[in-house]
Formats: C-alpha cells, structure tokens, sequence
C-alpha cells in the first residue's frame, strides 16, 4: 500500500531528504544503513533497511520473545 508523506525536490547531487515522520515511520534512524533498489520496469527506487540490519533486528526480537 503506498502512502504518500510528502512532496520533496531533488537536491544538488542527487540528494532527496527525508521527513523526519516518514524514517521514524520506517523504524529508521540517523546513522542506519539502508540498501537503496531501482525497478527498471515500473521506474521506482525503493529504500529498506539494510539486509544485515534487519536480520539483526529480528534476531533481536527473536531472542526477547517479539514478533518480527
């Protein structure tokens, strides 16, 4: 389901910054790592948390008795 935040412009560089919300809605943080994706055919980037982030945090929740 897509949910849009917000209209952002794209920087100098290729920067696009991200409402605090929408990383805290994410579960993401400064400083985390994220794996960044293109889908050629549909044209969307996609953002997830990194792949060794999140198997961290699921062993985590693992391991305190939390689902993932």
């Amino acid at each position: 389901m897509k949910v849009l935040f917000d209209t952002r412009r794209i920087q100098k560089l290729g920067r696009v910054a991200l409402s605090e919300q929408l990383l805290r809605n994410a579960g993401l943080e400064e400083g985390d790592q994220v794996d960044i994706y293109f889908d050629a055919i549909t044209k969307r980037i996609i953002i997830e948390p990194a792949a060794q982030v999140a198997e961290q945090v699921a062993s985590q929740n693992l391991a305190s008795g939390r689902k993932a």
